[in-house]
């Protein structure tokens, strides 16, 4: 028995090692969210961590996921200023993701579908975060992620074939290919097709909606990340993506609208201001309207990439039943 079936029979250990892993890629993550998007410093400068108030150095015993912010209180050693929660909440939620893809088809699917897993969720997290807070997607990720989708096809075909790998891509029979041709070909053109469809798709749904509400509506960052999704997922994968990145950008869009008005309107409070409902809506709504889609789409992303059959099962069976209603 090899190394990866004694990690695939044993639940506990392999739950452990991909929390602690997760945990430490989420390390690695809260690094890259803050670097990336700031001039002068990327993965590789500077080359140790360090504290972003006073700029010393942080020790290796200082920079453990998750135990070293529990033990400081989530304060730098030398300044001792608070760093926020946001470090351990990457570490946290890393080692979860993890967790959760050693549940998922991957495991049955061999080493190399959990590799690819696991740093396509890595990506996505930094992503998300990075979009969130700068409202940037970043074209290593993005653009990056089309070359690695496609080799991930060739590696781990089920990522368009589904687990068994008796599921036709979308669209390959456009192109004379059948479930009886090697899988390796038949996932490679499914990246192929997913990828530059999307796209194009994408771009002119970009061009209608800004000539329509006469401002951008889309990001460029947004279309390349689904040509990213397209590659790796598929054009079944991207489209199920789209709308669950719709549906939850909706959702979170109105929230923080709410959010912002309420925000407003206290503040205005607070200055004496007693009639400002109508003008604290409209502002509500003007500052809470610039709404990142990359953390939705990055939703719809990890939902197809873990729960495949679920999501297909959802769109094409459990929510047309349920708009038909019940069968009389």
């Amino acid at each position: 028995m090899d190394w990866w079936q004694q990690l695939q029979q044993a639940d506990v250990l392999r739950t452990i090692f991909l929390a602690v892993l997760g945990a430490v890629v989420g390390s690695f993550a809260s690094a890259a969210i803050y670097r990336i998007p700031r001039e002068g410093t990327s993965l590789l400068n500077p080359v140790r961590s360090h504290c972003p108030i006073c700029r010393a150095t942080i020790a290796w015993y200082d920079n453990l996921p998750i135990l070293s912010y529990l033990l400081l209180r989530g304060r730098c050693r030398s300044c001792k200023i608070a760093y926020g929660p946001g470090y351990m909440i990457h570490e946290v939620v890393m080692s979860a993701l993890f967790v959760a893809a050693g549940s998922s088809w991957a495991l049955q699917a061999g080493p190399w579908a959990m590799l690819v897993v696991l740093v396509v969720l890595a990506a996505l997290w930094i992503a998300a975060a990075v979009d969130w807070n700068w409202l940037i997607l970043p074209d290593g990720i993005t653009l990056g992620g089309i070359p690695f989708a496609m080799a991930a096809s060739l590696l781990v075909p089920e990522l368009h074939l589904g687990g068994d790998l008796t599921h036709l891509p979308w669209g390959v029979d456009w192109v004379g290919l059948s479930l009886e041709d090697a899988p390796a070909k038949v996932a490679f053109a499914s990246a192929a097709l997913g990828s530059s469809i999307s796209f194009l798709a994408l771009i002119g749904i970009r061009a209608l909606f800004s000539y329509l509400l006469r401002q951008e509506a889309l990001g460029l960052g947004d279309v390349k990340l689904l040509a990213a999704v397209g590659a790796l997922l598929g054009l079944e994968g991207a489209v199920w993506t789209l709308l669950i990145g719709v549906a939850s950008g909706a959702v979170l869009g109105l929230l923080n609208i709410v959010r912002m008005t309420l925000v407003v309107r206290q503040r205005r409070r607070r200055r004496g201001r007693t009639r400002v409902l109508k003008s604290s809506v409209y502002m509500g709504w003007w500052l809470g309207r610039l709404f990142p889609f990359g953390p939705p789409l990055v939703l719809g992303t990890a939902l197809v990439l873990l729960l495949p059959d679920q999501v297909r099962e959802f769109f094409l069976v459990t929510w047309p039943n349920s708009l038909r209603g019940p069968l009389p």
